[in-house]
């Protein structure tokens, strides 16, 4: 059974290179990945790729009220997430993806 990863980041996944090289290089390994991102206003629809993604909308753009919004969101989408792994790709993430993970029993 192939394990599931589930990678956050706080941008828009469509221009993130960084993360597509990773997941695409993960999924081809046969692991199961999804890669979690904010959806912006003006964000662009996401093209079809080797590995899940999925945005989560946010009312605020910037600052302490973005942040705070976006980790609440997060930590409860990822407690609802079947997934062996929570990979917290920016620091800024990390408290969802470290609670989520202690309640839930994971990595």
């Amino acid at each position: 059974m192939k394990k599931k990863i589930i990678f956050t980041v706080t941008n828009d996944l469509t221009f993130d290179q960084r993360m597509h090289k990773i997941c695409t290089s993960l999924s081809n390994a046969s692991y199961d990945v999804k890669l979690v991102g904010r959806k912006r206003r003006n964000s662009v629809p996401l093209q079809p790729k080797a590995f899940l993604q999925h945005r989560i909308y946010v009312i605020f753009e910037k600052g302490k009220l973005f942040y705070i919004e976006y980790n609440f969101r997060l930590f409860f989408y990822l407690l609802f997430q079947k997934a062996d792994f929570f990979c917290a790709i920016d620091l800024d993430t990390i408290l969802p993806n470290l609670f989520a993970g202690k309640i839930r029993g994971k990595n």
